[in-house]
């Protein structure tokens, strides 16, 4: 298999919030966020667990809890792949790919995964 990743992965597990569908204009019409959990991350991306398969391509807001504090990191990210999970029936192995999108903390992502690394 050919590795194209640039940055290191590493096992890291947190509560992880992914915004699937954003309220309507008229905010009459709610938004779906799915709660799941991260299994690795990098400084450009992470892999979550979802209960369900999102749309490849598609840019979504993602919240991240940080572990051992109260503060949840806000980012935007692509879906670049998704898989049906072997060992959890009816839950998908996703991948994001993190932009560096307006009013996202992206810089506070970079900054504590390379404390991390």
């Amino acid at each position: 298999m050919n590795e194209k990743r640039q940055y290191l992965r590493m096992p890291v597990e947190s509560a992880t919030f992914v915004e699937l569908e954003a309220p309507g204009i008229d905010k009459d019409e709610a938004g779906r966020v799915a709660a799941c959990h991260s299994l690795d991350v990098s400084r450009g991306g992470l892999q979550v667990v979802l209960e369900e398969e999102p749309i490849l391509g598609a840019i979504l807001q993602i919240g991240v809890a940080i572990p051992g504090s109260q503060d949840t990191i806000y980012l935007v990210g692509d879906v670049r792949w998704c898989l049906p999970d072997r060992d959890a029936p009816g839950a998908w192995l996703c991948g994001f790919r993190l932009m560096n999108a307006n009013d996202s903390d992206i810089k506070s992502w970079i900054e504590l995964i390379t404390n991390l690394e």
